[in-house]
């Protein structure tokens, strides 16, 4: 799943934790929603807080 950016601007990024690189928030949004819809429990994104964190921050804006 991926999700368009808001704009055409460069989205913004973050250091991931869990894959230990640079991810656009978009990226980890998409990442995210996928490990934990599918119950993926081997990708770092499944249950991640930092994701949850960024969805929340995300959706509030």
């Amino acid at each position: 799943m991926n999700l368009a950016p808001k704009s055409f601007e460069d989205p913004d990024t973050f250091y991931c934790r869990g894959y230990n690189k640079r991810f656009s928030i978009f990226t980890c949004m998409a990442n995210f929603v996928d490990a934990n819809a599918l119950r993926q429990k081997d990708r770092p994104c499944y249950m991640c807080a930092q994701g949850e964190g960024l969805r929340a921050g995300f959706g509030d804006s």
